[in-house]
Formats: C-alpha cells, sequence, structure tokens
C-alpha cells in the first residue's frame, strides 16, 4: 500500500506509532526525516523516523532491530538512538543523524535536541547526496 496508507493523514500514523511505541520505551525525541522531510514521500515511500531515548541504553542492539522490524510492517523505518549516540554520530558525519537533524521534520523535540541540531548546521552541509564539513565544532 506503500504511500496510500499514509499520505493523507502520516502525522496522524506517527502519532499512533509514537502511542505504541512508548508503551516500550520512553520517548525523549522524534523525528520525522529522509523523503518524507524533504519532499512528502513517494507512492512506496515509507516514513524514516528517528527516535531518541535514554532507555535505549539498555536495550541491545538485536532487541532495538526487532522493536524497529515490528514497524517495518506499518511503512515506518525507526531509528532508536541514546542522546550521546546521535552527538557521537553527528561528530562522526552519520548521515542518518544529520539528514534528521537538519532537515527532518521534529515531531517531539526538546533543548537538547535543539542543541545538536544547531551543532550540526555549523559542522555539516549537503552537497548534493552527501554531507561535507564546513567547521569544526
Amino acid at each position: 500500500m506503500g504511500e496510500r496508507t499514509v499520505e493523507g493523514s502520516w502525522t496522524q500514523h506517527i502519532e499512533s506509532v509514537l502511542e505504541e511505541l512508548r508503551k516500550r520505551i520512553r520517548v525523549e525525541a522524534a523525528i520525522v526525516f529522509g523523503s518524507w522531510a524533504r519532499s512528502g514521500g513517494g507512492e512506496w515511500s515509507d516514513i524514516d523516523l528517528l527516535i531518541v531515548s535514554s532507555d535505549a541504553s539498555k536495550i541491545n542492539i538485536l532487541d532495538r532491530f526487532t522493536i524497529s522490524a515490528e514497524f517495518r510492517r506499518k511503512n515506518i523505518d525507526i531509528f532508536i538512538y541514546t542522546y550521546t549516540e546521535l552527538n557521537n554520530m553527528v561528530d562522526k558525519g552519520n548521515p542518518i543523524a544529520l539528514s534528521a537533524l537538519i532537515e527532518g521534520i521534529p515531531i517531539i523535540s526538546n533543548e537538547e535536541i535543539e542543541k545538536l541540531k544547531e551543532k550540526a548546521l555549523k559542522m555539516y552541509k549537503r552537497t548534493g547526496r552527501a554531507w561535507t564539513v564546513t567547521s569544526l565544532w
């Protein structure tokens, strides 16, 4: 079904996914990124959703993938990180982190996410499909 399931009410779709996810972990930040944030997605686009949760530090990587896989059936790709992990990803120029923070649509945000966004904006810019360093933090 792809986009037809999500297009008209993608924000409602995200809210229902977040409600379900909150039953398992604390969701401290949520950012839609990728094609849905840049251009509203396409016919077969899924929604990329970055989640920040301090609970992620207590969840091993395989269990995080299991959680993500459960939502994949709903056309949502979930990426779950702690603030520390996300900060390290920004430092290393990780495209998931940069796309989410710089181009993403915050659904749930906070001061720490805003600081990471500011850091990413100062350090990187998109050049075509790649991110290039503009300055050191």
